[in-house]
């Protein structure tokens, strides 16, 4: 099987199953924050359950921290943990109890939303599109396509009366209406997109200190926060 690894530009590197990461002195694993969600989500399969009652309350049940919940879900061992539900079907086994450990510290950390998004994005192996391309204009709609290609659709921007041998006339002065592409506004949403989805590895990172993974030991390695400024 081949792993993918997504590098700052956007592009997919592929990697071997074999890659050996570096360990420390205890035998653990050293793993970026995006390497562990994409190993407990990807490799592990570990999903999310939704919290109706969590949602309705804000986010966390009254008087139930998440170390309450990590704890109940460490005591129930291979049993499903709350808010972990484990793919059960044929032929699978339950995700490693540190995969558990991740998506619960992710559903709890921030919003069920950008929980899902994080968790989708993560089984891809992949970061957030925030490069769309070079702006560029474009017709706002498109009229007719004959022998030369496809054309602008035009519009009337004014109408000029004039006389010509003693008749009125009239003549429509003709424009194309244009807009860049992307927009601002799309280029910004997926900015605000990227960010939101580094915001909330930096929720997991903090979610996860103090607490002792049995396979892997997170190292400072975060994606770029804003890969679209070239000093950055």
């Amino acid at each position: 099987m081949m792993m993918q690894e997504i590098n700052q530009q956007g592009g997919t590197l592929m990697m071997g199953a074999d890659h050996v990461r570096p360990k420390d002195e205890t035998g653990r694993e050293l793993i970026s924050v995006k390497g562990l969600l994409e190993w407990a989500f990807a490799t592990e399969c570990a999903t999310l359950d939704y919290d109706e009652i969590g949602e309705v309350s804000g986010g966390h049940r009254p008087g139930v921290g998440m170390e309450y919940r990590i704890m109940q879900m460490g005591a129930l061992g291979k049993e499903p943990g709350e808010l972990v539900v484990p793919d059960t079907s044929v032929g699978r086994s339950y995700p490693h109890d540190d995969a558990e450990l991740v998506a619960t510290v992710l559903r709890n950390t921030v919003t069920f939303d950008l929980a899902i998004r994080v968790a989708d994005l993560a089984r891809g192996c992949r970061a957030p599109e925030w490069d769309l391309g070079p702006q560029h204009l474009r017709p706002r709609d498109w009229g007719k396509r004959n022998h030369h290609g496809k054309h602008g659709k035009t519009e009337v921007v004014r109408e000029v009366a004039y006389l010509q041998r003693g008749r009125r006339r009239v003549r429509k002065d003709l424009w194309v209406p244009c807009e860049w592409t992307p927009s601002n506004g799309q280029i910004a949403a997926a900015h605000r997109g990227y960010l939101d989805w580094w915001g909330a590895l930096l929720s997991v990172v903090a979610g996860l200190r103090g607490m002792e993974l049995s396979r892997f030991v997170l190292n400072d390695r975060m994606p770029p926060m804003a890969p679209w400024q070239k000093n950055v």
